[in-house]
């Protein structure tokens, strides 16, 4: 079965760091299915895949710095999640949260 994402992924959050090698599902070579999206927990919605257009279209532009993508997205009208316009905190903020 194809997946759009990795349902064999934990957050990382909340599990406990390993010392021993191939102890978890996918570490073990040769064992664990090829997954295409590996480091996703979760399809992306609408909105992260919204942001990726508008990022694309950022960096396009010549937008290197955070302060260069902010303003890149408020010239695109490209709001936050909850409907604002962008800021630096608030950008680093959301790039902190879907980095993880």
């Amino acid at each position: 079965m194809s997946h759009s994402f990795n349902p064999n992924l934990h957050q990382w959050k909340d599990l406990p760091a390993q010392r021993v090698a191939g102890t978890g599902y996918i570490e073990i070579p040769g064992k664990a299915e090829n997954l295409r999206w590996q480091t996703r927990s979760c399809v992306p919605s609408q909105f992260e895949n919204e942001l990726a257009d508008a990022l694309e279209k950022a960096y396009e532009a010549g937008a290197k710095t955070a302060e260069e993508i902010v303003n890149a997205l408020n010239a695109q009208n490209f709001k936050t999640r909850s409907g604002h316009a962008w800021t630096v905190t608030l950008f680093e903020s959301e790039m902190a949260i879907l980095g993880y």
